[in-house]
Order: structure tokens, then sequence, then C-alpha cells
């Protein structure tokens, strides 16, 4: 992963001809400093195609800030990196959106809190595709003590009496690859050795030169049901299509902004990806049940997850609290699928919930925190921001009537700039 672009965070959302990105507050995640400090906010300075909301007013997903760095008053401000773009060469850091003025990083100071935009030039117009994943390497080194070590499969680990406990999915893709579940697996043999495995009547024989193991496969699936019928049916629904959906693509997992993002593979697209969202989901349901049967069997390169806001407003758990379950689910995501890239979608406020908006932007903070030390392998998207008024309200045009589930134009917004981030963190792979 690109370590440059550590916060997805997007700001420059332009309703009648209205700039929001002067937004400065915790609805940012980033809490406003006393004294003598500014913000300087660099942006990729993506233009998007403008759209027509139900309101009248004109909309764009417009800014990605690609960094955020603190100094102090009548200083200068150090140049980042330099950004990259397909398709395009970055020609420098300007004052304006227009790009009319080069920031001048010998002599211009920073007198406020201060907005510095990328300029572009097209240098191709290649179709953007998806990029080639490769899948960690299988191979072992000689010196190893054994042959072969064997991981788990699909990201399920054996016990101590060779037994794999495994979900609905796991169980149908095995059978469907009963000859050959080597790639079901994630283990690593030495060069000099060949290993096979197949799959017959609950077991996976695993035959490396003369040495043969014996793995019990056991059904996990009652153990994984969940106390919600609603939720049940939906979780088997997706079961049922386990087959269709390969390895090593993207997977989409959370609450309802997942599960009613209905056009997500299109939007997506030339990404291949599944969408298995279920509307009402908290954060220790997908940490206990739903992880292990609605993405770890599908091996995926990437897993996008919007989840914590029934937690906050169903369970009406409390900041501290919530924390601690988000921060276990990230823990046990990672430690199952240690060569997933994840990206996490911070929590919207909502119209019609503004008591709650304390709440989600401390746990905000929080997994804000939490990803400066974990960046190799977890990315924040703030797509919510896009959404909000000058004033850090949320705009009830890009909502349902229920003040709670983005509509299509939120959506138009929302897709986009998660789709950004997921390109972004494939390309970097």
């Amino acid at each position: 992963m690109n370590k440059k672009i550590k916060l997805f965070v997007t700001a420059g959302l332009i309703l009648s001809s209205v700039s929001l990105l002067s937004v400065k507050s915790n609805k940012t995640g980033i809490k406003a400093v006393e004294g003598e400090l500014y913000y300087v906010d660099f942006f990729n300075n993506y233009l998007r195609e403008e759209f027509t909301l139900s309101s009248g007013f004109t909309g764009r997903g417009n800014n990605v800030i690609y960094k955020t760095v603190q100094v102090t008053k009548d200083s200068l401000v150090d140049k980042p990196e330099d950004p990259t773009r397909r398709n395009y060469e970055f020609q420098g850091w300007y004052k304006e959106e227009a790009c009319l003025e080069a920031w001048n990083f010998d002599t211009d100071k920073v007198i406020k809190n201060t907005r510095i935009f990328a300029k572009w030039g097209i240098s191709s117009k290649e179709e953007m595709v998806e990029p080639e994943y490769t899948p960690p390497s299988t191979v072992l080194e000689e010196s190893a003590e054994t042959e072969y070590v064997l991981n788990s499969v699909m990201n399920f680990v054996p016990n101590d009496l060779d037994q794999v406990k495994l979900p609905t999915a796991a169980l149908e893709k095995l059978e469907a690859n009963k000859n050959d579940v080597l790639p079901l697996m994630e283990y690593k043999v030495k060069a000099s050795k060949s290993i096979t495995a197949t799959y017959n009547n609950n077991k996976i024989t695993i035959t490396c030169g003369d040495e043969e193991r014996v793995l019990q496969v056991k059904d996990d699936s009652e153990n994984l049901t969940l106390s919600t019928s609603s939720y049940e049916t939906k979780a088997k629904n997706y079961e049922k299509k386990a087959l269709e959906e390969e390895s090593y693509h993207v997977m989409l997992a959370g609450s309802s902004s997942i599960e009613f993002w209905e056009s997500s593979k299109e939007d997506l697209a030339p990404i291949v990806s599944y969408n298995h969202g279920i509307g009402g989901t908290t954060i220790e349901e997908w940490d206990e049940k739903l992880n292990a049967r609605l993405v770890l069997p599908y091996k995926p390169k990437m897993v996008v997850y919007y989840v914590g806001i029934n937690n906050v407003i169903n369970s009406k758990q409390d900041k501290d609290t919530i924390w601690t379950n988000l921060k276990k689910f990230l823990d046990d995501t990672h430690e199952s699928l240690p060569d997933t890239k994840v990206q996490y979608i911070l929590m919207n406020l909502i119209p019609n919930y503004t008591s709650y908006f304390d709440t989600i932007n401390a746990v905000n903070d929080q997994v804000i925190e939490y990803q400066k030390s974990n960046e190799s392998w977890l990315t924040l998207i703030n797509p919510g921001l896009a959404l909000v008024k000058e004033n850090g309200v949320p705009n009830a045009a890009y909502f349902r009537t229920d003040g709670l589930h983005l509509s299509y134009y939120g959506y138009v917004v929302w897709g986009e700039i998660v789709k950004e981030s997921i390109l972004n963190g494939l390309e970097n792979m």
C-alpha cells in the first residue's frame, strides 16, 4: 500500500457554487487546535462531473485530501511527495482550485488555515482496468524444518486436533473443487517438493512427498446462525451465491449503507466486487459471525466495511463501548486476513439523528488514531463529509426521507469517493 496516502478524507462538495473546502471541525475527525497552529490541506484536486439534485442544486463530488499537516503561524510548509494519478502527470501545487498561482515552498508562509491544490496534465487515455492481483507467495525456504506449512483453509485455522471448522460458503467451495482444493488454502511449500490436496467425505487429504495429512472438516454453520431471522435469511441468500463469487476480489460488507448500494457492482466497475451488506447489523454480529460467513471464505484481496452506525442509533452504546467493539473487530479481521487490505468507511453524520453526532465523531476520532499505527493494511475513507453543508450539518438532499439512509444522489457522491479509495489501494498493493 502506498504509505503516502494515510487517510482518504473528502471535502469540497460544491452546492450552488458554494465550496465546502473550508469545513474545519471535528466533523473531519480532526479537532481544532487552540493557539498559533494552522492546518494545511493538500488536495488531489480531482474535478468530477456535475449532476443535478432533486432540490435543483448543482453538486459534484470533488476533492480528496492527499495530506493534512499542521504548521505554526508565519512558517513555511514542507513540500510533500508528488501524488500520482492514472493517465495524468502531476504539474505542481497551487494556491487555488483553478491552479492559477503556484505555491512557493521557499517563500510562501502560512498565515491561516490553508488549502493547496494539485495541478494535473493529461498524459494518456488508457481505459481504467482493475490492477492484476498476485496472491502471496507459496514458496517455503529450503532451510525450513518441514516440507510445507499449512496456515489455514479459506482463512480458517485448523486446531491442534487437525480439525477445521467451516461455514456453509466454505464447505460449498470445497465440494465444488474437491479434486484440487489447494487454491482454497493458505500454505507454503519448498520449491523442491510437490503438494496436492483433495476433499472427500468431510476430509481434506494433503499429500507432500511421502507424507500424507488428513484434516477433519466440521460444519460450523449452526454456531454462526444469527438471532435475527431477517438477517439470517439475507446471510443465507448471499451464501447461496458462494460458487458464483470468486476469490481474490473486493468485498463490500457492513450494514444498510452497503446493502442499499444496489448499483455498487456497476459503480465500481471495472473493479470486480461483491456486496454482502445486511442493514441493521452491528459490529459484534460481523465480528462474531458474519465475517466468517460472508468475508473469509472468499479470500478477498480487499474488504471495505461500513459498520458501527447501528451500535450508535439502535444499540445506543456509548462511545467507549463502540470503540472497544470496533477495535476488536478490526484486530480480529487483520488476524484472520493478514494478506488482505482493509478499508473502513468512517460513520456518516445523518440528518435525523443529530443527538448522536458527538458519539459518531468520537468513534471516528478513535479509529483515525488507530489507523496511524496500522497503515500498512488499513485505509480510512470519509465520504460522509461530502454530504454536509458548509455549517457541518448533513444535507437532507443526499438522504432518503427517513433521514438515515442515502438517496440516489447521496450514493453518487458517497460511492464515487469510495471507488477512488479502492482504486488507489489496489494500485498500491
